[in-house]
């Protein structure tokens, strides 16, 4: 069935099957109220604002929780059920301080905006008051139980989205409150200060400590790691005052690290930041306009030609900065001397998927790791290292994905994972090629694909023949039945993806590494297909785009080698200038012929 057919006030609605009956009146742009929804999360049905007629259904049940099906007619604002909901909004007010005017979350507050639509301009029932004690102990936000309404959007996010569990309800009745374990404070808890949870919270109970409301909002994506979360900048007067995540960002969702959420602002705003060029006088630096700074680098630079003289670009930067470094380098300074970070952390990746696949890239994006029925994750931390892309390896797990860890150390992914694989530092390219063995002994491969779309399968099927299991046993010190397993696991549970990082690239054999990984994804036929395939972890925000825009020694943008004729012609014909024909220095030997003075 690919949809379902309802009627809503009168209006003939389609939805997808599984949706319920508040989605699809969202999707047809029919307005429910509700406090405790969020299309993130699991139905809960707390707040009761969201209430509706059924014609066949006794009561009014929520419509967060009830699932939409063919035929039925929904109706959601009659007066039983307008009454309802007023009634639940009053009641939820009486629990609430009235300072609503000097409120943090003032006009941002969806219990204020329920009361303005209900046309509630006073308190009906008697004031209630907890006079719990605020939580300050975090260094980001604060906590003010006495606002909580108990919509619970807050622990779950932290249970179901980010797979932390720092918070949940405590106690039962009128005592019940959102707490920590052991009723203690945020800060001796597990939270991972994402702010998810001040992002959720509809009232002012979750708040960060300098809210400052902007004047206005600009789009833009975390400089920090790979993962590419997109941010929502609140500006005032020229200054960050505050970070969201944005939802519209495909990878991300509206979801940030602590990194993302809580450090962009401080760092951005620093009062110890540059904000002007300095220029050296002597023992002391003094501060000096760009034209001047701009003049002195240019002339002195300007002495030096070819060899003399290399450019470190950066995967902080953006495309058109990396760009227009390999461009300084090359067609001004005369020299291939160029290169950046990726030369300590992902040019593995670059040079292994590029034998490979013919492409550095990942071949699937973020987004897609959810919907994997397994993975295999190697050499990569993550929780730690890129927390947003795990989000969806949680919500993997939640609906039954197998996860496979590869890590000598028992990281945080181990918590989530069906088998953990504990293999010796330097041991993995004998471990993904006995496993790549053991998944053609047992008759897992994917024979078809490997007919239809792989080169020299016979060659790599003979060079197995050196990684029996008992070799393997000894190089890995994972113990031959969890082997065994991981090949029957990852060869038989499709879509599989491989997640990999720089705890398999920073080795002497990091390539090597790189191109197992993608033999084992070839043999099991796990490329070109959604939630399949290799998903390579960069440790920067821009390592990719970085090496894509030739800010390496031995290419130009686009992966041209300037060592082939017909690639620099091209660039000496567009760039109008005599190009050098050898390859230059990587960054270490840039480092080494300055220590030299060369």
């Amino acid at each position: 069935m690919n949809s379902i057919t309802l009627q809503i006030d009168g209006k003939e609605v389609k939805t997808a099957p599984g949706a319920t009956v508040l989605k699809a009146a969202q999707d047809a742009g029919i307005y429910i109220p509700t406090l405790c929804h969020d299309k993130d999360l699991e139905p809960y049905g707390g707040c009761r604002l969201c209430v509706v007629e059924i014609d066949g259904v006794r009561g009014q049940p929520t419509s967060c929780t009830t699932p939409a099906a063919n035929g039925m007619v929904v109706r959601t604002s009659t007066p039983a059920v307008e009454k309802i909901r007023r009634t639940a909004t009053e009641l939820i007010m009486s629990d609430h301080p009235a300072d609503c005017l000097i409120c943090v979350k003032n006009q941002k507050c969806d219990l204020q905006k329920a009361a303005a639509y209900f046309g509630i301009d006073q308190y009906r029932y008697k004031r209630t008051s907890r006079a719990v004690a605020q939580d300050t102990s975090n260094p980001f936000f604060d906590r003010n139980l006495n606002k909580c309404i108990l919509c619970a959007r807050c622990s779950r996010v932290c249970n179901e989205v980010r797979g932390v569990g720092a918070i949940d309800v405590a106690f039962r009745g009128f005592s019940s409150v959102i707490a920590a374990y052991g009723n203690k404070p945020i800060i001796e808890s597990t939270c991972i200060s994402c702010g998810a949870c001040v992002a959720q919270c509809p009232v002012g109970a979750l708040y960060l400590k300098d809210a400052r409301r902007p004047d206005t909002e600009v789009s833009t994506v975390c400089t920090y790691c790979g993962v590419g979360c997109g941010l929502k900048l609140g500006v005032r007067h020229g200054r960050i005052v505050s970070v969201w995540g944005d939802p519209e960002n495909r990878v991300s969702r509206g979801y940030l690290c602590a990194k993302g959420h809580f450090g962009v602002k401080d760092m951005v705003g620093h009062g110890e930041r540059l904000t002007s060029p300095l220029i050296r006088q002597g023992n002391n630096l003094i501060k000096a306009s760009w034209n001047e700074a701009l003049d002195l680098v240019a002339s002195r630079l300007g002495r030096y030609k070819g060899e003399e003289a290399g450019v470190v670009s950066s995967a902080k930067c953006t495309n058109e900065e990396n760009y227009l470094a390999q461009k300084l380098a090359r067609a001004a300074l005369g020299t291939n001397n160029v290169d950046q970070c990726a030369r300590l952390c992902v040019a593995p990746f670059i040079a292994g998927l590029n034998a490979t696949f013919g492409s550095g890239e990942m071949t699937n994006p973020i987004s897609e790791i959810g919907d994997a029925a397994c993975v295999l994750a190697i050499g990569t931390n993550t929780r730690s290292c890129h927390p947003v892309a795990a989000l969806e390896l949680w919500r993997g797990v939640r609906k039954g994905q197998k996860l496979i860890v590869i890590n000598p150390r028992e990281i945080d992914l181990v918590k989530w994972s069906s088998l953990w694989l504990q293999n010796r530092p330097g041991s993995d390219t004998a471990l993904l090629m006995g496993m790549a063995r053991l998944i053609i002994e047992q008759g897992l491969e994917d024979k078809e694909f490997i007919k239809d779309r792989c080169e020299n399968y016979e060659a790599f099927r003979a060079a197995l023949n050196d990684y029996p299991l008992d070799f393997v046993e000894r190089a890995s010190g994972v113990p031959r039945e969890k082997i065994v397993e991981a090949a029957r696991l990852f060869g038989s549970v499709k879509p599989g993806m491989i997640l990999a990082a720089m705890g398999i690239t920073q080795h002497a054999h990091g390539t090597d590494n790189v191109m197992a990984v993608a033999n084992l994804a070839m043999v099991t036929g796990n490329v070109g297909k959604p939630s399949a395939g290799i998903g390579a972890l960069r440790g920067q925000n821009n390592v990719q785009g970085a090496c894509d825009m030739g800010a390496l020694p031995h290419v130009y943008p686009g992966y041209q080698r300037v060592k082939e004729e017909d690639a620099r012609a091209k660039f000496e014909s567009a760039w109008g200038i005599s190009l050098p024909a050898t390859p230059g220095l990587t960054l270490m030997e840039m480092m080494e012929g300055a220590h030299r003075k060369k």
